[in-house]
């Protein structure tokens, strides 16, 4: 619902090196900026970034675009999300489109408006003589620096029942809005309103892109009956279901070591980010849910569980395993020494210790079921022992990946000495059939087909072709036009390769009636439907042009633009005369295997014909691509 040219004009004000600098550290490599891959990890730079193009290009996974498709990619958003977010960073105001303006969407932003100033609130109290006594209890009593108390937020709530209640009629805040999101408690009997936060130290909870979502509040009072841990309620802006603390601090870290730390509570996540464990993430106080494990594999496939040792928190983590391996997720558990939690842990050891720990106490999920069964005496008899197995073959069968699921369905058979057949019997399947033909292929011919589409190279003259086509229109839609008015006598094979070519002829004309509009290719990349089409058009553009050497040449702009016409026109020339030509050798090929006379000279014939389509395709061609040149 946003129109194109305000799209253009977010992208062009966009600093792509400056907002990706956010997420990788970039360093200067000639006109580009080179870095470590933020998608894998790699010990050789090759991720580039072109800041005169304003595209970036992963040449280890292949991955490219535009600023919005790289916050597509590494915010998990989707298109207009993405335009929002660098509408912010370019300070365009796009709130008058589609459902910004909807009463809905100003609600939300006021409530969003209300917790980023109860949480300011909240820290500011702390940093000041009221917050004396929250202070000493992060500071000295729980190791906490100044910088990471800053860095995550953390507040106070004094002992008061209306300190926030005062601080908002100061600042006009609707009462029946912190009553909403749950900083506000109103009694209706007593006809009372008091803070729901009080004498208690406050971790704002933020959602993954940085939002305050609510809070939680560690008391500091010695009351038995106050509970130890209070959470914000749920409300339309806080879904404790939905949200992982600590994630959006830990997310960029979480893919570059492809493992997400996942413990139990606000402190675990603290003192492991303050130690430099920063990929660490805490599902608020509550088990894991299949929301929150749909989030983490947005970030990594693997998830290694620190839960306390004690028989909760392996409850925890045996029904949190089932959760991420329904999601695609590997899980791994590591348990902590007796009386210790991750934050008690890392305090007392420090780092190295704590990574060497780890490495060497790591367990995968099934031994850590193992583990926890024989600890509960569950094989000491056969029928204890049968019932055991027959969860852990549920828990395997909660893996999507055929193959993954057979794999671990052989270890926990070589580890039981179970058979098999019997296992498999328990996932309601019989053992897979070994699916060998005679002579030795072991897949259908239509699999064999599948897997060369997919494998399927892009060859250097389609290359060149859709090269030309895209950097032609720094100039003007000519070369648009000429492909569009000659779209049925082009045909490319490779399928991201049709993507771009359909694509940016769909483009020029929905843009026809205005022949001044220029299309962006660096924009038009995001419209791509498929990720091969956006990486193999961002691989392209950020290549040398099509003659390296057109910028030292007089009248550069005018020669590169030539250059480009005559690559296109002569890459288009090949891809018609190519088709005439492999049917001449189809055709030719028949000849040689034909007995038949009467057909074999209806065979010839063809032959004759299409070698006078050839020459007179290819005069034809020669002729119009001249008089084009010419022209310009």
């Amino acid at each position: 619902m946003i129109p194109q040219s305000v799209i253009d004009d977010i992208r062009q004000r966009a600093d792509i090196v400056e907002i990706i600098s956010d997420y990788v550290q970039l360093n200067p490599s000639g006109r580009n900026f080179k870095a470590l891959s933020p998608f894998t990890q790699e010990k050789t730079p090759s991720f580039v970034v072109s800041p005169d193009k304003q595209i970036y290009k992963c040449f280890s996974t292949g991955k490219g675009g535009n600023v919005f498709s790289f916050l597509m990619e590494m915010e998990k958003v989707n298109f207009p999300e993405a335009v929002e977010l660098v509408a912010k960073r370019t300070g365009i105001d796009i709130s008058r489109f589609g459902s910004q303006e909807t009463p809905a969407r100003k609600e939300e932003e006021k409530g969003m408006t209300t917790l980023r100033w109860a949480a300011r609130l909240f820290h500011q109290t702390l940093m000041n003589e009221t917050g004396k006594k929250g202070l000493a209890y992060l500071a000295a009593g729980r190791g906490l620096s100044a910088e990471t108390i800053t860095a995550f937020g953390l507040g106070y709530a004094p002992e008061s029942w209306d300190h926030l209640l005062h601080e908002s009629q100061r600042a006009g805040i609707d009462e029946k809005l912190l009553a909403e999101l749950g900083l506000l408690t109103i009694n209706r009997q007593k006809n009372s309103r008091y803070d729901t936060f009080r004498n208690r130290v406050i971790f704002p909870i933020l959602t993954v892109g940085g939002q305050v979502a609510g809070f939680g509040g560690r008391t500091l009072s010695n009351d038995p009956d106050a509970p130890k841990y209070l959470n914000s309620p749920e409300s339309r802006m806080f879904e404790k279901s939905k949200l992982l603390y600590g994630l959006h601090a830990a997310k960029q870290n979480i893919r570059r070591t492809e493992t997400a730390i996942l413990v139990e509570g606000y402190m675990d996540v603290l003192a492991l980010h303050q130690a430099g464990i920063t990929n660490a993430v805490a599902s608020c106080g509550t088990s894991l849910t299949r929301h929150q494990a749909k989030t983490l594999q947005r970030y990594t496939s693997t998830v290694l569980f620190i839960y306390d040792a004690d028989p909760a928190g392996k409850k925890s983590m045996m029904s949190g395993i089932d959760i991420l391996l329904t999601e695609g997720i590997t899980p791994t558990v590591l348990i902590l020494p007796p009386g210790d939690d991750p934050d008690s842990f890392v305090r007392r050891e420090g780092r190295k210790f704590f990574m060497e720990y780890t490495d060497k106490n790591r367990l995968s999920f099934i031994d850590f079921q193992l583990r926890y069964f024989m600890e509960a005496g569950s094989f000491e008899n056969p029928d204890a022992k049968a019932g055991a197995i027959r969860i852990m073959v549920e828990t395997i069968s909660n893996i999507p990946d055929r193959i993954r699921k057979e794999l671990y369905l052989q270890e926990l058979s070589e580890k039981l000495h179970v058979s098999m057949p019997a296992l498999l019997e328990l996932t309601g399947h019989k053992p897979a059939q070994q699916r060998f033909r005679p002579n030795g292929e072991q897949t259908t011919h239509k699999n064999s087909k599948n897997r060369k589409q997919k494998t399927l190279q892009i060859t250097v003259l389609e290359k060149t072709f859709l090269k030309a086509l895209l950097e032609s229109t720094i100039y003007g839609n000519a070369v648009l036009e000429f492909a569009a008015s000659h779209e049925e006598m082009l045909e490319l094979k490779h399928p991201a390769a049709r993507e771009i070519l359909y694509h940016m002829i769909r483009r020029y004309r929905q843009c026809a009636e205005n022949k001044e509009d220029m299309i962006d290719p660096v924009t038009e990349i995001s419209m791509f439907a498929t990720t091969e089409a956006r990486n193999l058009a961002s691989g392209l553009l950020i290549e040398q042009p099509v003659s390296s050497r057109w910028q030292e040449r007089p009248e550069a702009e005018r020669e590169h633009a030539r250059r480009c016409l005559t690559a296109f026109l002569d890459a288009f020339k090949t891809i018609i005369l190519d088709q005439l030509v492999q049917r001449k050798e189809r055709v030719t090929e028949a000849l040689r295997e034909e007995n038949d006379n009467d057909k074999a000279l209806l065979l010839q014939k063809e032959i004759i014909e299409l070698n006078t389509t050839i020459r007179k395709t290819s005069s034809d061609l020669g002729v119009m691509i001249s008089g084009i040149l010419e022209g310009r």
